[in-house]
């Protein structure tokens, strides 16, 4: 009997920690800018599907990022975000538009977008390019926050 729930246990504190490390990050696009009341009830209508999701926005009000651990579905967060009257846009939003123009005049900066993989390839090749163009101006193709201390 001990031995059963032991086991019952385990997977259950399996279960959790499994689903504690989805990252589960979604977006979605808003039709206007949202205000700061729009973001207290969306953060809320998540918060009642997930109460550990969090809520990003972008710092236009536009892309509302949720990430959750729950197995909550795309639909159900859709619903639940028009519910509290933001109208969204269909499909998934393209993050890359919120991207900065590159500067010729200025070298490249790192963006973090949570794709370390993309985010570094591009940062280096915007480096190359900088380094190519400008030889008395050269910069580093691995970012600051990546060089050993």
């Amino acid at each position: 009997m001990w031995t059963r729930s032991c086991i019952a246990a385990a997977l259950f504190l399996g279960g959790l920690s499994a689903s504690a490390q989805a990252d589960g990050l979604r977006s979605f696009e808003a039709q206007a800018a949202m205000d700061r009341s729009n973001l207290k009830y969306v953060i809320q209508a998540v918060r009642d599907l997930d109460p550990n999701g969090e809520v990003f926005h972008s710092d236009d009000m536009k892309i509302i990022r949720v990430r959750s651990s729950a197995q909550i579905t795309d639909s159900e967060l859709r619903s639940a975000i028009q519910a509290t009257g933001v109208q969204l846009r269909a499909g998934t939003p393209d993050l890359a538009a919120y991207l900065p123009a590159p500067n010729p005049d200025m070298p490249p900066i790192f963006v973090v977008t949570n794709n370390e993989t993309e985010d570094l390839a591009r940062y280096q090749a915007a480096a190359a390019v900088w380094n190519q163009a400008h030889p008395d101006r050269a910069v580093s193709v691995t970012p600051l926050h990546l060089l050993p201390r």
